[in-house]
């Protein structure tokens, strides 16, 4: 009997519910957040720059040949770059000028260069997928470069050995056979070698090269490290926001709620701004960035800690420790939505539309920009700072509606 009480006891059907709830959140959240990948990745847009007018049959080739539903032909090579850095395209297929001629010329020394632009300061994901899609057509058009070489070269030295062949017959008299013979195998020793000569013109004839654009060194701990640095310091917000509330509720039963806030507010900033500089130092410590990345790091962090501990204050101040019921939700939402592992392109449309709401989101863009290069790293900061204002003006409605009494601690 005692047994059966304690399994309908409130600590365990409490256990029970959480293990339940955050299951089947966290099971519903990624599970339905990564399926874009690999479904969407066709979804990535990516260029074509052709500056050969003799290469448009290649173009149209490759278009046709390419996995994506958004193929760019229309950008010249600076715009291309342009969108690239700006992560609006995610690849550049560049056909450069004299590229036809170049093949043509077999044993020149200038090689036929078909050059792959790819962003690599971008979530995995999508660098992953872009260096297959690149070795894979740059094999492709190596392979049907050398067929078509190779016929031309066959068909050439076919017709030389017939003309040669024929035109010994018919100079030839009957009595000379041991001579046509002689010769005819002689001829036939010289095409072999023509052709071997000319395939190893043709097999330095073409080449193709990946043009690597803000490089990321290797290691799993940089890849991950504009997402594993932001998600860091949302989780600590997270538990952070209910700690502050309690000392919130605590005092604004003595100072008042209002002082209370502001003294919040305060202690808000100083955890924000002194906090990252210990948590971006150990990421310096192991990533060995320099100074000046430092830096950049810590305020970009100082605006997302700020930011988040104020979106996770909101529903703290409603609903005191049971705000982590939503708030943890948000943060696991944010995992997908802050498109590090998966850009936001292609991401569902719940979790891309989220993303716009997302600390998350705007830290690891800055983050990306940062570490390994990226435009516009002041306006993702307004971003994240108006995200932060946004945040307060929701709490100073809370407050604004709620009773002094409704601020009381139970105490044991």
């Amino acid at each position: 009997m005692k047994f059966k009480q304690f399994l309908l006891s409130k600590g365990v059907i409490g256990a029970f519910i959480v293990v339940l709830f955050y299951g089947l959140l966290m099971v519903g959240i990624y599970f339905s957040g990564y399926k874009a990948v690999p479904d969407k990745i066709d979804r990535l847009p990516v260029a074509i720059v052709n500056q050969d007018s003799n290469s448009q049959a290649l173009q149209n080739q490759l278009k046709d040949n390419l996995p994506f539903k958004h193929v760019k032909t229309n950008l010249s090579l600076n715009d291309a770059k342009k969108q690239l850095n700006d992560r609006k395209i995610y690849l550049i297929i560049n056909i450069p000028n004299k590229f036809s001629d170049n093949l043509a010329n077999l044993g020149h020394d200038e090689q036929a260069q078909l050059k792959f632009y790819i962003n690599y300061a971008n979530p995995m994901t999508a660098v992953s997928a872009m260096e297959t899609v690149t070795n894979r057509i740059g094999n492709q058009v190596q392979k049907n470069i050398l067929l078509q070489q190779g016929k031309a070269i066959l068909s050439a030295s076919a017709a030389k050995q017939l003309e040669q062949t024929t035109t010994a017959a018919i100079k030839a008299n009957p009595e000379a056979k041991a001579a046509i013979l002689e010769k005819a195998d002689a001829t036939k020793k010289t095409v072999a070698n023509d052709i071997n000569n000319t395939y190893d013109q043709v097999k330095n004839s073409y080449t193709y090269s990946i043009v690597k654009m803000h490089r990321v060194p290797k290691g799993m701990n940089h890849s991950m490290a504009p997402f594993f640095l932001t998600l860091s310091f949302y989780i600590g917000s997270m538990i952070a926001a209910m700690l502050i509330v309690t000392s919130y509720k605590t005092f604004a039963q003595t100072i008042g709620k209002w002082r209370a806030y502001l003294s919040t507010q305060i202690a808000i900033v100083l955890i924000a701004l002194i906090a990252p500089l210990f948590i971006v130092v150990l990421s310096r410590y192991i990533n060995h960035f320099d100074t000046a990345t430092y830096w950049g790091l810590w305020w970009n962090h100082t605006l997302e800690l700020f930011t988040a501990l104020n979106f996770n204050l909101i529903f703290s101040l409603m609903l005191g420790q049971l705000g982590i019921m939503i708030n943890m939700p948000f943060m696991l939402t944010q995992v997908v939505s802050g498109a590090g592992l998966i850009p936001q392109t292609i991401l569902p449309e719940f979790f891309k539309g989220l993303s716009y709401i997302s600390p998350c989101y705007y830290a690891i863009k800055g983050n990306f920009n940062i570490l390994y290069g990226g435009p516009n790293v002041t306006t993702i900061w307004l971003q994240l700072g108006l995200l932060g204002c946004a945040a307060i003006i929701c709490q100073l409605v809370v407050i604004a509606l709620q009773k002094n009494h409704s601020l009381a601690i139970k105490r044991s």
